[in-house]
């Protein structure tokens, strides 16, 4: 009676469900409980994974070419007033002669009419920098042009009415001749630099006259 009793148990179908039968026989990981059936989807990439895009050049800067032109022909102000500077280290050094002779021309136009510097300084001033029609990447580089050539005045003040060139004085005439170097090398220095940051849409800050530029230039 036993023993049919355990045959009918071994020919009669498992109570238990097909996909239990599959869980059971799926092997135990530790620390971890896989569902039946389960298909694993992809985790989505989050932000921070994602290639950074390389900000362009121009961001926010100069972008239109005939920005960057009339951001840096301004400059071209204070190299024309600081060229009188040179004479000294043009005999010096011939070869700064030569590599400022392409503005002999223009230097020749600026000051041949006794106004010409002042009615071009506020030309300047009044139709770019007070222009709001420019945008204010032109109009805070030509500021900074204004602000630079203002400077030269009051060395030219000091060097023509109060200190002329010493006559007998090696150690005044080095002196005079030094200062005269300095300001045409630093006026040249940082016209160049205006002008070449501006013609590649780089916003230039030049020393002595970047912050009160910026205050100016709303």
């Amino acid at each position: 009676m036993q023993a049919q009793s355990l045959r009918g148990a071994l020919q009669r179908p498992s109570a238990v469900p097909s996909s239990s039968r599959r869980v059971a026989a799926l092997p135990s990981l530790p620390g971890r409980r896989v569902a039946p059936n389960t298909h694993y989807a992809p985790a989505p990439s989050s932000p921070a994974a994602r290639p950074t895009v390389v900000r362009s050049l121009f961001d926010k800067k100069g972008d239109d070419i005939g920005d960057r032109v009339a951001a840096a022909l301004p400059f071209l102000l204070p190299l024309l007033d600081g060229l009188p500077y040179a004479k000294f280290i043009m005999v010096q050094y011939p070869f700064v002669a030569r590599a400022f002779a392409p503005l002999a021309p223009l230097m020749y136009i600026y000051h041949a009419f006794p106004f010409a510097p002042f009615l071009i300084f506020l030309a300047v001033y009044t139709g770019i920098v007070n222009n709001q029609a420019f945008p204010r990447y032109v109009r805070y580089h030509a500021m900074q042009a204004v602000l630079l050539d203002v400077l030269l005045i009051i060395p030219n003040v000091v060097l023509n009415d109060v200190w002329k060139a010493p006559v007998g004085d090696d150690l005044g005439l080095q002196a005079y001749i030094l200062v005269y170097n300095f300001l045409f090398l630093f006026v040249a220095t940082s016209a160049a630099y205006g002008m070449g940051s501006s013609l590649v849409g780089i916003t230039a800050r030049l020393p002595l006259v970047a912050d009160a530029a910026e205050a100016q230039v709303q």
